[in-house]
């Protein structure tokens, strides 16, 4: 969940960074909004109450099983995940107040709301403005703009939250409490409320950063119904079961400590972010997040049936999106990496080939069969800062039920010996290595390789 950034910043040092990003050609000119250029709304129209905000602790009192459930998240941290916050703090002195804002208005929707951000000191603001997306941000969400916006459809915090003791869900009416009242909305069971922040547009010059919602739009899982909630409010094997069968996987359950028994999902909320034990704290969601990269593609190699000492042995690696209702990678795909590391060996187990093995650095060297992407600035100049950014110097992912085939040559020299053996597997990570460490400095962590398959051949020799 890290977003464009930004936090303070002098306000000639701010025009002058926003006017430096110039719009892409037939981009829709940048809209503005109640709070700037985040999309957010409160119903009044005017800022809301900070006191009419809940930390997620409180509904614990009645709800503890969805706490125990969302903590720990990357919802749960959206604020305060330290390589978001690295981020934050480097947009800060880049980009100004108002861009900052922007991200903040899905990292911290109570703390745009209620105006305190980007008004208040980050040290000085209350710990609701700091909590993220809590239940409260969710269930206080009263409206969607979706197709109606000025890009036509959902993202950049495009919801209406109305504070206080009134709830917002997909139930049609829930028990009386002392606590708060509550009432239905549709789009709760919707892929657009999840859209609303995970679609990421830029607002000064219309690049779309992150198009999960489109990548979904555009597969089998939204023409067979299946929505965002029916894969990331279930359990891993659930999930599983549901991108196998296209099928919804019904949970029941009781919302409060004494409530009756009804249709309600988990809300772990996980995605493919394998280092949330690093950035939440969570060992539990760290876990879950392996299990659903592990999940959600195959690795398949097609190899000929022998191969010459001292020729070129040629095959193909198949990789296939069989469990991601969206491409793979999905989210910020400019820091998201996902490649193929292949090794040949010849009879006596002596390797005469590799391609996408980690350098001396951790990084990916060139030529590795790799899917991501990478962003460049208005000089066409790679850059990893979304705020940056105004297009893509590559792009390449593996749709939803989709493949795509990377074919290997690897010379084998006149001495070696068959059966050769290949040895191929799909890592994944979520942002490389000199990311975190520009932007964390003395904080950076290395962040987790996950294995998500593997495959094995040979060839005669």
């Amino acid at each position: 969940m890290h977003r464009l950034l930004i936090v303070t910043a002098p306000l000639l040092a701010t025009a002058l960074a926003l006017a430096a990003v110039p719009a892409i050609q037939g981009a829709a000119p940048p809209p503005r909004g109640q709070f700037g250029l985040s999309r957010l709304a409160t119903g009044t129209g005017t800022p809301a109450s900070i006191k009419d905000f809940f930390l997620s602790s409180d509904c614990a009192l009645c709800h503890p099983r969805q706490w125990s459930e969302l903590d720990g998240s990357m919802h749960s941290v959206a604020h305060e995940d330290p390589l978001y916050r690295s981020f934050a703090e480097l947009a800060r002195r880049e980009a100004g107040e108002e861009v900052y804002a922007y991200c903040s208005g899905c990292h911290s929707p109570a703390g745009v709301a209620t105006g305190l951000i980007p008004r208040v000191a980050e040290e000085a603001l209350p710990a609701e403005a700091k909590a993220g997306v809590t239940c409260d941000v969710c269930h206080t969400i009263s409206e969607l703009e979706t197709t109606h916006g000025p890009w036509g459809e959902p993202g950049n915090a495009s919801f209406t939250l109305e504070a206080g003791r009134h709830k917002f869900g997909p139930l049609e009416e829930i028990e009386r409490n002392p606590a708060h009242t509550g009432e239905r909305r549709d789009f709760y069971q919707s892929a657009e409320f999840c859209a609303s922040c995970h679609t990421i547009i830029h607002p000064l010059n219309g690049l779309r950063i992150e198009h999960t919602y489109e990548e979904w739009k555009e597969s089998v899982y939204a023409e067979k119904g299946i929505v965002c909630q029916d894969c990331h409010m279930r359990t891993v094997e659930d999930a599983i079961v549901v991108a196998r069968t296209l099928q919804k996987v019904p949970v029941t359950g009781t919302s409060a400590r004494k409530g009756a028994e009804h249709a309600i999902a988990p809300h772990f909320f996980v995605g493919g972010n394998a280092d949330a034990d690093v950035l939440s704290g969570s060992r539990k969601h760290a876990t879950m997040a392996v299990e659903r990269l592990k999940s959600a593609a195959t690795l398949e190699l097609k190899v000929p049936p022998r191969a010459a000492s001292g020729s070129e042995l040629a095959f193909d690696a198949v990789v296939t999106n069989v469990g991601a209702g969206h491409s793979l990678p999905t989210s910020l795909t400019e820091l998201r990496e996902m490649w193929i590391h292949v090794r040949v060996l010849d009879g006596s187990g002596t390797l005469v080939f590799e391609s996408g093995a980690l350098d001396a650095h951790g990084e990916i060297p060139e030529g590795t069969a790799r899917f991501g992407a990478a962003l460049h600035d208005a000089a066409g100049v790679y850059t990893f800062k979304p705020w940056e950014g105004t297009g893509f110097l590559w792009k390449r992912q593996v749709p939803a039920k989709g493949s795509t085939t990377d074919t290997f040559r690897a010379p084998l020299p006149s001495a070696a010996r068959g059966p050769f053996a290949i040895e191929a597997r799909l890592n994944y990570r979520t942002a490389p290595p000199h990311v975190i460490q520009a932007v964390m400095g003395e904080r950076a962590y290395t962040p987790k390789v996950v294995e998500m398959a593997s495959a094995r051949a040979e060839v005669g020799g």
